[in-house]
């Protein structure tokens, strides 16, 4: 490869294996999909606000408060519904233990005792938040906070929303986007790119289209991005016959052999390090219920990637990332699965919110305790290794230049171990950088320094492109980078 074609990995920015766009090769190493794992429920019903919480968004992080932020949703009265939405706001300082501040922002069952706020429309009607982020960049205060929402009335649309606080939100006024109810958003920080999904009609039914904006005034035309596939269907079909023979799992109400197949409820797109990610909410409809109205079924969420939020590569051959718990367990994803808008970086972990709901169409004797806001976990960068058994084997990565002054890796080799090599332009590894020199990595650790004898360092001109050999015995590899 020429040296105009070569990367530039950018100092801090970690390369990971969701595909092979930036490598050689690969040879002796398996490819692994990672599931996290579930630490069940953050968020529960509260009977006096008459709801059970779902969300649409992440928690974000005020660093001037100190406190991590989340709203969430379905908590408006059916009577209401379309002209009265209602988010509750949560605070917490640790993500796992929410509170939730008395507000009197809104009244609501005859009080304002409450944690709830919302966006005002006019007329007497309001709108919840849907998604929100925090843009940091941003010179007026008043419009640290963004939000996303959804109107059912004049028509279906997604609009946006400022605020200081994520508790006291003014409407931003720019024409509607046309949508259905599920829209998703995110933030891109480094790019300042607000990412949003809306769902239109697709080739299978539900899809998501994409439209961001560099302001958050001008938003660009919706363009469809991701729906559901031939394969899908194949799939669906042999998903749901399982689903249906599993007594372990809870089952739909409505079962109509003729109508089985899948599409795409939620779609959410965010920047994860040197890509695009995407979690896709599949919703595996099993027959129409009794008023005609919508399908009864549960939902898988599949992990995509992409490196321009059009293109999306479907990761673990289409595995669940987040499946359904089973029955007895106590944990409320047991039907329906609104997956994470976007992870959560905790030091080495990855954090993921997402609603667990028991079902969808309401079975006889069920608890009122029907909805969550449930939490899962991963090591950080966690979504893909590749693994080495006792024989060895190496990753060659395309040539790149870089930013930084010393590799690291997120490995673990506590059984085994790691170590690196750099090839230079002419394809003979560099003096000192060989693989005989570099002191083995023999942890299990997300952040792993590299060193080759008593070099700490990479090679000082970064102008020549570089090649890196990563060879692993008994042994899991998950990113690298430069700092």
């Amino acid at each position: 490869m020429t040296g105009d074609k070569c990367r530039q990995f950018p100092a801090g920015e970690r390369q990971l294996f969701l595909d092979d766009d930036d490598i050689a090769s690969v040879n002796g190493l398996r490819r692994v999909f990672h599931q996290p794992q579930k630490r069940g429920a953050v968020i529960r019903r509260e009977p006096a606000l008459g709801g059970n919480p779902e969300i649409r968004c992440a928690p974000v992080w005020d660093p001037e408060a100190r406190v991590w932020k989340l709203w969430t949703i379905c908590i408006t009265p059916e009577e209401l519904h379309g002209i009265a939405g209602l988010s509750g706001y949560h605070e917490s300082r640790d993500g796992l233990h929410w509170y939730q501040p008395i507000l009197r922002e809104a009244e609501y069952l005859g009080t304002r005792e409450n944690n709830l706020v919302y966006i005002p429309m006019g007329d007497g009607c309001t709108a919840e938040i849907l998604g929100a982020v925090y843009d940091r960049s941003d010179p007026d205060p008043s419009r640290r906070y963004k939000a996303l929402s959804f109107t059912m009335a004049p028509e279906l649309a997604i609009l946006f929303a400022t605020s200081p606080d994520g508790i006291h939100w003014t409407r931003v006024e720019i024409p509607p986007i046309a949508s259905g109810d599920e829209p998703n958003f995110s933030f891109d920080e480094d790019r300042h790119l607000f990412i949003a999904t809306v769902k239109v009609p697709g080739p299978f039914g539900r899809s998501h289209a994409l439209t961001v904006s560099e302001d958050f005034e001008s938003w660009s035309e919706p363009e469809l991005v991701f729906h559901a596939d031939e394969e899908d269907q194949e799939q669906a079909r042999r998903i749901i016959a399982d689903r249906l023979a599993d007594p372990t799992l809870q089952q739909p109400v409505f079962n109509h052999p003729e109508e089985h197949g899948v599409d795409v409820y939620n779609f959410a797109i965010s920047r994860y390090e040197s890509r695009y990610i995407g979690f896709a909410s599949m919703f595996y409809h099993t027959g129409r219920a009794w008023n005609d109205r919508n399908h009864d079924g549960f939902h898988h969420v599949q992990m995509t990637c992409s490196r321009d939020m059009r293109s999306w590569r479907r990761l673990g051959q289409r595995a669940p990332f987040i499946g359904p718990s089973p029955l007895g367990s106590g944990a409320y994803d047991t039907m329906q699965i609104l997956g994470p808008s976007f992870p959560v970086v905790r030091g080495d972990q990855l954090w993921f919110y997402y609603s667990g709901i028991r079902h969808r169409w309401q079975p006889p004797k069920v608890s009122p305790e029907r909805a969550a806001i449930c939490l899962a976990t991963m090591r950080r960068d966690g979504f893909v290794s590749l693994d080495a058994d006792e024989d060895g084997g190496a990753v060659t990565t395309a040539p790149f230049r870089w930013e930084g002054e010393r590799l690291y890796l997120n490995a673990e080799a506590e059984a085994g171990e790691v170590r690196c090599e750099l090839i230079g332009s002419e394809g003979q590894p560099l003096e000192g950088y060989e693989r005989g020199n570099s002191i083995p990595l023999t942890a299990d650790d997300a952040r792993q320094p590299v060193a080759w004898g008593e070099k700490e360092f990479m090679p000082a001109d970064s102008e020549s492109p570089v090649t890196l050999r990563i060879w692993l015995r008994k042994a899991r590899l998950y990113s690298y980078w430069l700092e």
